[in-house]
């Protein structure tokens, strides 16, 4: 499956619904309650591979979450079955990025006595983000670029 392919698709696009319906996907909305100025959000979780699809307030795709690691209700992705190359440590990200000409940025810091590090891949239609806590891999995040 390229999780690539369906970044900026409508919510109610034929590729979603079919996917969606497969995988009996229940779609949540989230309102700014608090009055905050925040944007209304969209979300869709598949559990049990490891997803979760985030759409902006128009219905557009804008972010898949992919679990490197159980989190919570989220089971282990299978990053290989999700056309997701998996990287152990982000030197190695880093260095596919500079082995294959691939634009890349990358980070780290210390957050509540964790570490976290991070490496993300740019392609011209959209990026993959790839995050470490305490050298593990923790999260693979899709978007597209005019997220």
């Amino acid at each position: 499956m390229n999780l690539s392919h369906f970044l900026n698709s409508a919510l109610k696009s034929d590729e979603l619904i079919e996917l969606f319906e497969a995988h009996d996907v229940e779609v949540v909305y989230s309102y700014d309650r608090l009055h905050q100025g925040m944007e209304d959000q969209y979300f869709g979780s598949m559990s049990k591979l490891g997803l979760q699809f985030v759409f902006n307030c128009q219905q557009v795709l804008k972010a898949i979450f992919v679990y490197a690691h159980k989190n919570g209700e989220f089971q282990a992705a299978n990053l290989p079955e999700l056309g997701i190359t998996s990287f152990s440590e982000k030197a190695s990200v880093v260095a596919y990025a500079q082995e294959n000409s691939i634009n890349y940025t990358e980070g780290a810091a210390n957050f509540l006595g964790k570490s976290l590090e991070w490496a993300k891949f740019e392609f011209s239609n959209h990026s993959v983000h790839y995050e470490y806590k305490d050298g593990a891999l923790a999260l693979v995040t899709l978007q597209p670029q005019n997220a």
